[in-house]
């Protein structure tokens, strides 16, 4: 059986650390697993005997070079607060390293579209295999309303009621890279693939509510708030000492944007695709459902 050095971008981010938690799984199939972090971050609950940490600087070429050195396969992502560049170094790097395989996630929480300029660059390079995973939305992302459900018995977002989107559970996230990187190069059905990953069903901001209630076993409302009030929100919600965290209050009002305007209300097969029939992507109320109750348990 082959074994592989992988290589996990971002690995303090929740969807990377799906994929960590998914890799671990299958440590048969792991010489080494390499995670990249910024400088100052840890992740002690996902490190294993085969683990390694790499500090990135993304604006340092060489911690990346560090880094990469005899890397079978990796995940990396594009994250929308951060300098395009930063994901180009990774990439022209994996190439200098003869990294074999990419898992890309391309799109994230943004329109699928917004993808194509990464994923033509790495089409322009000597890669033997590549995947690009495109997210119009994570589940996750809800967790700032929390409070404001459990609480005040309130969904606020600003998408106006029509607008709809289909939240990916990060752990089917996780098992959709995991099962790509463990593929190999050789006959990855994979490789060369563009997969847009949703979940099973789409939601309006209304039906959101309705669900949550069900799973709160309360009445909880949907509010349909302006732009102006879901800033003040998010600026209150997201904490302080979040790196980034203006650019991602702007991140959030843009994919709110892109859900108001049905640039996103999509679902489609995908994780089927990879995973197989018999695996049907997660709803949201597995997700929400503990995270809530962890909350209320606190």
């Amino acid at each position: 059986m082959s074994k592989f050095t992988i290589f996990v971008s971002g690995s303090i981010n929740l969807p990377a650390r799906a994929v960590v938690k998914e890799l671990n799984k299958h440590d048969d199939k792991i010489t080494k697993l390499r995670l990249g972090l910024l400088p100052g971050q840890t992740t002690l609950d996902l490190v294993r005997g085969y683990t390694e940490v790499f500090y990135i600087n993304p604006s340092e070429r060489n911690t990346i070079n560090v880094a990469l050195e005899g890397v079978d396969a990796a995940f990396v992502w594009d994250s929308e607060l951060e300098d395009k560049s930063h994901l180009n170094d990774f990439i022209d790097i994996a190439v200098e390293k003869g990294v074999k395989q990419l898992v890309v996630l391309s799109a994230y929480n943004t329109n699928p579209l917004a993808a194509e300029d990464i994923e033509k660059y790495i089409i322009s390079k000597q890669i033997p295999s590549y995947t690009f995973l495109r997210v119009p939305f994570f589940t996750h992302h809800l967790n700032l309303y929390t409070d404001s459900i459990i609480k005040e018995k309130v969904l606020p977002l600003p998408i106006g009621f029509e607008g709809t989107f289909s939240p990916l559970d990060d752990r089917d996230f996780g098992e959709v890279v995991a099962t790509i990187l463990l593929a190999g190069v050789t006959e990855n059905p994979y490789n060369k693939m563009i997969y847009t990953l949703t979940g099973p069903k789409l939601y309006s901001g209304p039906q959101l509510a309705e669900k949550l209630s069900i799973i709160m076993n309360d009445q909880i409302d949907f509010r349909g708030t302006s732009q102006n009030e879901a800033e003040a929100f998010l600026i209150q919600a997201i904490p302080s000492e979040f790196r980034n965290k203006n650019q991602l209050v702007k991140h959030y009002l843009e994919f709110y944007r892109l859900i108001r305007d049905g640039e996103i209300g999509m679902t489609t097969d995908d994780v089927k695709k990879i995973m197989g029939d018999e695996k049907s992507p997660r709803d949201i109320e597995g997700y929400f459902g503990e995270v809530l109750l962890q909350t209320i348990s606190i």
